[in-house]
């Protein structure tokens, strides 16, 4: 990539490494705090007893259901992605299910969802598409899940009226999805106006957001639209079947609404700063609403962790071997996911 000289102060890879590791800071302290509130409700021998418990027939099913929802979501981005190309050289399924698996390894790893950034830059690459572009494909996945995921945690926090916690938190993830949405409107009204729009930098910014806005065109279309929102809603209901499979195999048996209920919940916890992986912000969720079904602390942090293994064994085995097979240094991906600076493509003005 072409480096911007910068004669005076850190270099923006500097800048950029520096900025990662205060978030990692700040994440880490947020899951020790909620890691200590969830444990000082557990007994660890209970605990203990209740992991040996979960029957197993049940954690296998939800390990195929996970299979099947990598599936419905490749089969997603891959519809953003050819959209990029009109349809031509699209990738095949494989492929975009390998570079799907390596977005959520190094999810799992790195904070604030910069596997996000890697998955963008990685596949990028590979597919001869821009990489910001990509990473506007990407953007549709998050906002269709989290739109979806934040519909179903309000209307079941209204069947189920006793987890008081859940409509919290999706009160609290309204006004942040409000607040961001002001901000970037605000942001973009300030580099688009006055004497500010004709400088340098907001220049780069706006040629940007229109790269990364190339990555919307699947969904401009009735047809593309509903394509998408479809398999967000397969995902959803996937999502859901793993999360009752799970708890039903630790001996917390869910109705459909509870499961929904504890499903938007969990994907709601996400929102909240913290280690890579939502870290004690997830399993802190969880035990709340579990606790509130009737389960005991120690039924619901066994369930809590046996979903983590569930989902993030299999994609992470499946994104090493993704990282072999395509022959990709794995310290290329933590490197493409400090590379924030994504506007050396053509078209983009350099700084």
């Amino acid at each position: 990539m072409t480096m911007v000289d910068q004669p005076r102060g850190a270099s923006p890879a500097g800048r950029t490494r520096s900025q990662t590791l205060i978030r990692l800071g700040l994440g880490v302290l947020v899951s020790v705090v909620f890691l200590g509130l969830t444990l000082a409700r557990v007994d660890l021998a209970q605990l203990a007893v209740a992991l040996r418990a979960v029957a197993p027939a049940g954690v296998a099913g939800a390990f195929a259901i996970v299979l099947v929802d990598l599936g419905i979501r490749a089969a997603r981005w891959r519809a953003l992605l050819r959209s990029l190309a009109a349809g031509a050289h699209a990738p095949s399924m494989a492929t975009v299910a390998a570079y799907l698996s390596i977005g959520y390894l190094a999810n799992s790893l790195l904070p604030t969802r910069l596997g996000d950034i890697a998955r963008a830059y990685l596949a990028g690459s590979a597919f001869h598409v821009s990489r910001a572009a990509t990473l506007g494909t990407i953007v549709v996945e998050r906002v269709a899940d989290g739109a979806t995921m934040l519909g179903l945690a309000v209307l079941s926090s209204l069947i189920v009226t006793s987890v008081v916690e859940v409509r919290a938190l999706a009160t609290y993830a309204v006004a942040l999805a409000f607040a961001a949405v002001l901000a970037i409107g605000l942001i973009w009204l300030g580099l688009s106006r006055g004497t500010l729009a004709r400088r340098r930098y907001p220049q780069l910014a706006r040629a940007f957001a229109s790269r990364v806005a190339l990555g919307l065109a699947g969904v401009r279309t009735v047809p593309g639209a509903l394509v998408v929102g479809g398999l967000t809603l397969a995902a959803a209901a996937t999502a859901v079947g793993v999360a009752w499979s799970v708890a039903t195999a630790a001996g917390v048996p869910l109705s459909l609404v509870q499961a929904i209920l504890f499903t938007s919940g969990i994907a709601l916890s996400l929102a909240i700063p913290a280690a890579p992986a939502s870290l004690g912000t997830y399993e802190f969720v969880g035990v709340v609403i579990l606790s509130s079904f009737g389960a005991s602390a120690e039924q619901a942090l066994a369930t809590i962790l046996v979903m983590r293994l569930v989902s993030t064994l299999p994609l992470s085995i499946l994104g090493l071997a993704a990282i072999w097979i395509l022959h990709i240094r794995p310290a290329a991906v933590f490197r493409s996911a400090e590379d924030l600076d994504l506007r050396a493509e053509p078209g983009v003005p350099k700084a």
